[in-house]
């Protein structure tokens, strides 16, 4: 089943039913279609043929949404584009895709018009206030039919370029189908008990993902929240006001939540499904959520290649402290050993994604590697699983780092900082050493009336990590950096040395 006929189907059988609602602004199920037939008419209009690729530099906004189903209607290939990225990288991803139209918002405008290549004939389409020397949403969409174009979509139609992170290197356009979405979706509304009336705030970055803000309500008939934000107040407001059930999120969010809830400003009852993707969610937290919400968040595990969730615990059964869950409905999951073997119970390896939802490649040529090999997709993480089936996640293969030829996961160090009950936030790093080659440095916040030296820190740690792990040194700061999606920024804290 195709995002068209998705979007279709809710319009016929519930056209007055909430599509979306962004601040003030609410629109339903008949009025998103119209407005997405405009944009797929206006992009035929302008020439966009069937495979065409449509750029988009769009905040979580009404905009974000139509033009990515408009796109999808018209038959070509949307492809968000990292924002947050140098004028240069989104310049290369440009000249590498070849858009025929660049979609972004007037706060966007001068960053985007700055990165178009030289002698690009790109055309800049900008919602919003002030579109400048670009062409306004409103005068593309100007006279154009609110009808179905009515083309010959297809599941296996590359819907759109699923962009990586680039957190290892260039950024890749995972080549996504609408099956891969389809197959993705159905496996998430399956493990996490997803339902129609189910109202959702997706807070995952808008070029990282993004099919994920609309592809679940739109397969359930449902309700999706914008907020353009991770101002923990905004979000807070935007789950009390409209009584959103479902919350895609990662740990620092829920972390924030919580203090907001020692003011009972906000009511968050409504709140059905919390789940936490993108980084570790420590026990610590997990249980004073259930303590102060009378419901536990959810830990997941999902790649840009396995379009989503591929791994995750249920609602309402036991979780694991510090499991991601057991594979979703249609994936098959396993770890392989740096031989390729299956890795026996509790031994650390690769894990490797089979099924549908997987993608089959990227956009750029040669750039699979051996991500893709023998009908696996490596994904570069290493993981244990237990006798249970429960998978945990260890670390990126790419931040293992060797201490003195010894293997040190930085991600098994963040979780025991993140245990001592005066630490809000840790991240550590890699830095350089004339001795070992190198060696972790810790960076952490203090919560709030909390005091802590890096001393009393260390010995902590002692305790509880071989001599080899512990980090060598502590920095504090008031507040780490993040990306817009609120994943820490490591790179903006990565130092040569000591």
């Amino acid at each position: 089943m195709t995002l068209v006929e998705m979007l279709e189907r809710n319009s016929v059988e519930a056209p007055g039913k909430k599509a979306l609602v962004y601040g003030e602004t609410s629109i339903d199920y008949k009025e998103l279609n119209s407005l997405v037939n405009r944009f797929a008419n206006g992009l035929i209009k302008k020439g966009v043929k069937k495979g065409g690729r449509v750029g988009m530099m769009l905040p979580r906004v009404p905009e974000l949404v139509i033009t990515f189903l408009g796109a999808a209607k018209a038959g070509a290939i949307a492809a968000p584009v990292n924002f947050e990225l140098p004028r240069e990288k989104i310049s290369a991803i440009l000249r590498g895709l070849g858009p025929e139209l660049l979609v972004t918002s007037s706060s966007l405008l001068p960053h985007a018009a700055g990165s178009l290549p030289e002698g690009s004939d790109i055309e800049l389409i900008t919602a919003g206030e002030g579109a400048g020397a670009a062409v306004s949403w409103d005068s593309f969409i100007e006279g154009c039919p609110d009808s179905n174009p009515g083309l010959d979509i297809r599941d296996e139609d590359t819907v759109y370029l699923n962009y990586t992170s680039g957190s290892t290197g260039n950024s890749k356009g995972a080549i996504t189908t609408h099956s891969n979405i389809y197959w993705n979706t159905i496996a998430s509304i399956e493990a996490l008990g997803l339902k129609r009336e189910d109202i959702h705030l997706c807070m995952f970055a808008p070029f990282a993902h993004p099919h994920e803000i609309l592809a679940r309500p739109l397969f359930l008939c449902g309700t999706m929240v914008l907020v353009d934000t991770i101002y923990p107040k905004s979000i807070a407001e935007a789950i009390s006001r409209h009584r959103v059930t479902c919350m895609m999120g990662l740990a620092p969010m829920y972390e924030n939540l919580l203090e907001l809830t020692e003011h009972r400003l906000y009511d968050l009852s409504s709140l059905r499904i919390p789940e936490s993707g993108g980084m570790y969610t420590r026990t610590e937290l997990m249980n004073r959520f259930v303590q102060k919400m009378g419901l536990s968040i959810v830990p997941v595990w999902g790649s840009t290649e396995t379009t989503g969730i591929a791994l995750a615990n249920r609602p309402g059964e036991f979780m694991p402290p510090g499991s991601v869950g057991k594979p979703c409905p249609y994936y098959e999951v396993s770890i392989f050993d740096d031989d390729g073997n299956e890795a026996g119970v509790g031994e650390v390896g690769e894990m490797v994604f089979k099924g549908p939802a997987v993608v089959k490649g990227y956009f750029e040529a040669n750039a699979g590697g051996a991500a893709f090999e023998n009908g696996w997709y490596r994904s570069g993480d290493l993981a244990t699983k237990d006798t249970d089936g429960y998978f945990y996640f260890v670390e990126r293969k790419s931040g293992m780092m060797k201490v003195a030829g010894l293997k040190v996961y930085p991600a098994e160090i963040e979780k025991v900082l993140l245990d001592h009950p005066d630490v809000k936030e840790a991240s550590v790093i890699s830095v350089k050493d004339d001795l070992r080659g190198e060696v972790p440095k810790a960076v952490i916040t203090i919560k709030p009336g909390r005091h802590l030296s890096s001393k009393d820190l260390l010995k902590f740690c002692r305790a509880r990590l071989a001599h080899y792990k512990v980090p060598r040194a502590v920095e504090f700061m008031d507040e780490l950096p993040k990306t817009s999606s609120g994943k820490i920024n490591k790179k903006a804290l990565q130092t040569e040395s000591l």
